[in-house]
């Protein structure tokens, strides 16, 4: 496997296009897969556990799950935007500074997180109103998983320094070995052992453990200044703070992002079983509509963080305006594929006729306008690349989170139902990218008029 023949992408010479997909169509692979953890537990405990509730109960982890997967790539993001900058700057000392910290830090964000996450799950799931029926089992579920943030960031990190070098092939295949594993895993521990769902639990974090791993071996393999060196791994203060400075507002938003779906979560469980089931099915239709295009984020940050270190500065316009098209293409074309199939993917997790009766609804609704939330993550991703993640953040959470909030209080309790619930994402989405491309135009303008100066 590490023989392979490199695929390294130059971000800052030659036509963009074409550069963008082949970059893309193993990140939308990689997402997919990651994704696919979770769907093979929904999948395997829908369908072959003996509780009838073992659905129901890992479907309401989903939005504590998205909360780890949001700080985890959230926090990459730092890994990501600080090497590639280092690498269009052509700063090798640099460079090799980010990578060896970025290793030290991903295991140490694991240890943090999940410590926290141990205490934190039961009492996350019931500020959620998770129903008693699923609440012990949900419970069980979300602890066994936060055993697993350690290997989940140690990837996230590795993957951002790969990106960062041109590659996002390598990621892919670690984590199809990953996917693979947790397949098999699931069906040994469920049909065999009999396990429910602490089964997939545990057959989820030993394989995002083997993705890890098998990153890190890799680094270590790799010629170049991205190449990880076991006795350099140390923490480098001034790169720690240039990390963070990207990461920690890329995670609070990543966080936000969930927790503001944690209560929307709770929003839905106020209405029942039935709409839990709905809203779980459908979840995970859409959800891989969102995995397609938060592959164009990266393509943004990657492309955009390097021109901005090799100050090619117009390139990244064209980064911005191709990547919103590549967006509206993409999202249009899976939504509309996703509702006019909805009834075969939806009976894939749940044959319920009322449960597929509500969840075709948020596919109606979510699944065709899901390309705005694509245009939103390219907004924060030209913000970062050029250094204000924090910029981006404020906007993220005001627009998305705090929004969605007043909405619940106000229009939700007003007229309770699914249909309240899922119109406020278009609109958060629509709302908060139109922000975001204001503000980086205005930052845009203050570095070009800056960089004139100090010509």
């Amino acid at each position: 496997m590490f023989k392979l023949k490199k695929e390294k992408i130059n971000m800052t010479e030659g036509p963009l296009l074409g550069k963008m997909i082949k970059f893309a169509i193993p990140l939308v692979l990689t997402n997919l897969l990651q994704l696919f953890y979770h769907s093979a537990d929904m999948f395997v405990v829908g369908n072959f556990c003996d509780d009838p509730n073992a659905l129901g109960s890992v479907g309401c982890t989903s939005s504590i799950i998205n909360l780890i997967l949001g700080l985890m790539l959230g926090m990459s993001a730092g890994v990501s935007v600080t090497v590639s900058q280092s690498i269009g700057s052509k700063d090798s000392r640099r460079v090799e500074r980010a990578v060896h910290t970025s290793i030290v830090m991903a295991v140490i964000v694991g240890v943090i997180v999940g410590i926290t996450g141990l205490f934190l799950a039961p009492v996350l799931l019931k500020l959620m109103n998770t129903p008693e029926e699923f609440i012990n089992q949900s419970t069980l579920y979300v602890k066994i998983y936060f055993f697993g943030t350690i290997g989940s960031a140690t990837f996230n990190f590795c993957s951002g320094i790969l990106r960062s070098n041109g590659d996002s092939t390598r990621p892919m295949m670690f984590s199809s070995v990953g996917g693979v594993v947790n397949v098999v895993l699931n069906l040994i521990f469920v049909l065999v052992f009999k396990m429910g769902v602490e089964g997939v639990a545990i057959a989820t974090i030993i394989s995002q453990y083997i993705s890890a791993i098998l990153a890190v071996i890799y680094l270590t393999k790799l010629d170049g200044q991205c190449k990880l060196v076991l006795r350099k791994l140390r923490l480098d203060i001034p790169m720690i703070l240039s990390l963070v400075r990207i990461g920690i507002p890329a995670g609070v938003q990543g966080m936000m992002f969930s927790f503001s779906n944690m209560l929307l979560q709770g929003s839905y469980n106020s209405l029942g079983p039935v709409y839990v089931n709905a809203n779980t099915a459908a979840s995970n239709v859409d959800s891989y509509i969102y995995n397609v295009l938060a592959a164009f984020y990266h393509v943004a940050l990657n492309f955009s963080s390097q021109n901005y270190g090799a100050k090619k500065y117009n390139r990244m316009w064209k980064v911005f305006g191709l990547n919103c098209a590549c967006n509206i293409v993409c999202g249009l074309a899976i939504g509309l594929a996703c509702f006019f199939f909805s009834d075969t993917l939806i009976g894939i997790f749940d044959s319920d006729p009322m449960v597929i009766a509500e969840a075709k609804n948020r596919l109606f609704i979510m699944g065709i306008f899901y390309f705005t939330c694509g245009l939103m993550d390219t907004g924060t991703a030209m913000l970062r690349s050029i250094g204000k993640s924090l910029t981006a953040t404020i906007i993220t959470v005001f627009g998305v989170c705090v929004l969605r909030v007043l909405w619940i209080e106000t229009v939700f309790k007003l007229y309770p139902g699914l249909l309240t619930l899922y119109i406020v994402y278009p609109i958060t989405w629509i709302l908060t990218f139109t922000a975001l491309t204001i503000a980086f135009a205005l930052q845009f303008r203050k570095l070009r008029k800056k960089d004139a100066q100090l010509a």
